[in-house]
């Protein structure tokens, strides 16, 4: 009994030390598991503090692209419309394109005023649905703007400051109303942003340009208003270029009117001049002395001058106003610069200077018109004539591909660089002295260019100061423009 009791007393305390071991073993794994526990509440406060940063950048990230895509939507919207307004000078129809351009991506409405004769004359209105647009129309028809209402487009031409409505208040729609059938109109159009712009060219305002939201989720912007800003800038300089154009084409026909008129006007007392000339010289009233005759080539020799040019204004006049005809045929190269060098021959001789072709094949043929080619040839040669002292002028043709070259070279004063851009316009010489000293209308070359080009050519000229020019007319010698 004792010996069992000794056992039992062993194996108690055994156990004894293994529960304490269990404990022990117990505790330290609750204490990892609490440890786990905060660690992982640690995490989960990390992650919730992840996603709350992921989805702000999420957020800022669609805000970027958005602003993004805007900012790309108003480039492209401003490169159509310059696209739009260069594509004609009928600006009405080009400022009505970049109007409907605008609509419905930009805005829901937009319509472009112009100030004309003090009153604004609407010559755009665009809206994504066209019965909207014939409905706008009668509503401006029946309420039409005061030019000199104090707000809306009248006062932005007047200051030629914009105005940026964000939020359309039910206020302003009352103040603006004319009555209450244009209050419940306007209610119904739904105006709840307004961007009123001025149109504004080389400082002068010639209209106003308003752009309309008519939903609840558009507010026009800052951003919006500068790319408005710039639309109606690029709109006004189409305008403006385009009645300038017009203006310009107004009083070059009047020009060339003048210059006909005044010139048939000349011509027709200058022939009884020669005529008259003519019958004294030949002494048909009476008998002419030496002397007297002498008086009468002078007269003669200075009407004919005159004559020459009033024809060459008279030519110019028609070719600049697009009235002067083409007779094409068959011409031998040789021919016409021989009737050329043979009426200018008596002044080259007068004046010292040789005259000459260098070998022109008499077989050289081209089609073109033949007494426009003289005209052409005679020009330059009156020219190179006029402004050679010492030397000759040499006169060649020959063919080139499919082109026929003429070309008129001197030894005269030639032509600055800087002159060259400037020998073929209109009434304009080397330098003022030099035309003091050899007259002429300062036409002749404008009028040899405007020539070539009608017979499908061109001229150009190569020139050294001092040493002398070489002008050359290029022709088709199929009578088809060159290329």
């Amino acid at each position: 009994m004792a010996a069992l009791l000794a056992w039992l007393a062993v194996y108690l305390s055994r156990s004894r030390r293994e529960a304490r071991r269990a404990a022990s073993l117990f505790e330290s794994q609750m204490r990892d598991m609490a440890a786990q526990q905060a660690q992982l509440e640690v995490m989960a406060t990390d992650l919730e503090e992840s996603n709350v940063a992921l989805a702000a950048a999420s957020r800022e990230a669609a805000v970027s692209r958005d602003a993004a895509v805007a900012s790309e939507e108003r480039l492209h919207l401003l490169d159509q419309a310059s696209a739009a307004l260069a594509s004609s000078l009928d600006y009405e129809t080009t400022v009505a394109a970049v109007a409907h351009l605008a609509v419905p991506h930009f805005a829901d409405w937009c319509s472009v005023e112009l100030l004309v004769d003090g009153t604004l004359r609407q010559i755009a209105l665009a809206h994504a649905d066209p019965e909207r647009v014939k409905w706008a129309k009668a509503l401006a028809s029946k309420y039409p703007v005061d030019v000199d209402a104090p707000t809306g487009a009248p006062q932005v031409i007047r200051t030629g400051q914009p105005s940026l409505v964000r939020d359309v208040t039910e206020e302003m729609l009352v103040a603006g109303a004319r009555d209450e059938e244009h209050l419940r109109i306007l209610r119904e159009v739904g105006l709840y942003s307004v961007m009123i712009v001025p149109m504004a060219a080389r400082g002068t305002t010639l209209g106003a340009m308003t752009l309309v939201s008519s939903r609840p989720t558009r507010r026009f912007t800052d951003q919006d208003l500068t790319v408005a800003l710039e639309l109606a800038r690029r709109a006004a300089m189409a305008i403006d270029n385009a009645r300038l154009y017009r203006a310009a084409l107004v009083a070059n026909e009047a020009k060339a009117n003048f210059l006909a008129t005044m010139s048939h006007e000349l011509r027709t007392p200058l022939t009884a001049i020669i005529g008259y000339q003519e019958l004294l010289a030949e002494g048909i009233p009476g008998k002419v002395n030496d002397v007297q005759r002498q008086q009468l080539g002078r007269i003669k020799v200075s009407a004919s001058h005159l004559l020459s040019l009033i024809d060459e204004i008279l030519l110019y006049a028609r070719v600049e106003a697009g009235k002067e005809s083409v007779r094409i045929e068959p011409v031998v190269a040789k021919g016409v610069i021989d009737d050329a060098i043979a009426f200018i021959t008596p002044t080259a001789t007068a004046r010292g200077l040789t005259i000459e072709a260098e070998g022109v094949d008499p077989a050289l043929l081209l089609s073109t018109d033949g007494g426009k080619l003289r005209q052409m040839l005679l020009n330059l040669l009156a020219n190179a004539v006029k402004f050679t002292v010492r030397g000759g002028v040499t006169v060649r043709a020959f063919a080139q591909g499919p082109s026929v070259v003429f070309e008129v070279r001197d030894t005269g004063i030639g032509i600055k660089h800087e002159d060259l851009g400037r020998i073929f316009d209109p009434f304009w010489q080397v330098n003022q002295h030099t035309t003091r000293e050899v007259g002429g209308s300062g036409l002749g070359l404008s009028v040899t260019q405007r020539l070539a080009h009608l017979l499908g050519g061109a001229l150009s000229v190569d020139s050294v100061p001092l040493s002398g020019s070489t002008f050359r007319i290029t022709l088709p010698r199929n009578g088809q423009p060159l290329a």
